[in-house]
């Protein structure tokens, strides 16, 4: 009888011990916890997903995607009071995942995560006019075109912000700035024609010097492919998925 009561008494106290610790649990969880939302940046337009880890949204989890392509049509450059044409495009954008860090559990936060970024840079570069070399007349054509390709290796993040991705109210607004480590970015550079002939075995004719000096001028001025970071400024507005906190 003894040894009866004793086995009930074990089994009423971990049944008990395990319904506080799963109260526990529960409260250290969040409910209603997914929120999507739009945003800005200055890397693209895109949406998120997110989804509130912790109660009171203090670690939240996110994926992301933005994208901004722009196309460059005869845009004029004058270079060493050179005319030249510029065609090609700019792509920006990101596929990411973020994780926002809320210390205070107010909407100050702090992000890491990873992204493969989807930034890349393709321009084709020619003489708008023909060229005189004595009394001889060359066409841009025939001249050639100085091709610049560019683009950045998948990076980890960090930035800093205020706002929930997963507001409290139905809807919330968030601000973040952050930097994308790229490393040194790949730049493919070529040119065609007589350019590549001068360029490659001619350093000295001006053909030659005018093509090295325009691609340091490029990438200085363009593409800043010296700095290995990428800062970034986002803006966000979110939805609250669920019931809302009181």
């Amino acid at each position: 009888m003894k040894k009866s009561l004793l086995f009930l008494s074990m089994i009423l106290f971990l049944i008990n011990n395990g319904m506080a610790q799963n109260q526990a649990k529960t409260n250290y969880l969040n409910k209603n916890s997914i929120g999507v939302g739009l945003n800005i940046s200055t890397n693209g337009i895109g949406a998120q997903l997110a989804y509130s880890i912790l109660k009171k949204s203090k670690l939240i989890a996110r994926v992301e995607g933005r994208y901004f392509y722009s196309e460059i049509k005869d845009r004029e450059v004058t270079f060493q009071q050179t005319p030249m044409l510029v065609n090609g495009y700019i792509k920006r954008g990101s596929i990411g995942f973020m994780l926002d860090y809320h210390p205070f559990g107010n909407s100050f936060k702090l992000t890491t995560g990873f992204a493969i970024l989807l930034n890349e840079v393709h321009n084709v570069a020619k003489l708008r006019d023909s060229s005189v070399q004595g009394n001889i007349k060359i066409s841009p054509d025939e001249v050639g075109s100085i091709n610049i390709d560019y683009s950045i290796k998948p990076s980890p993040y960090f930035g800093i912000g205020v706002g929930k991705l997963v507001p409290k109210k139905r809807v919330g607004f968030s601000f973040e700035i952050g930097i994308y480590y790229t490393g040194m970015p790949n730049v493919n550079y070529e040119t065609t024609k007589l350019l590549k002939l001068t360029q490659n075995y001619l350093k000295y004719v001006n053909y030659g010097a005018f093509v090295d000096d325009w691609y340091k001028y490029y990438s200085k001025n363009t593409l800043n492919d010296d700095f290995p970071i990428m800062p970034v400024i986002n803006c966000g507005l979110s939805i609250k998925l669920g019931k809302i906190e009181n």
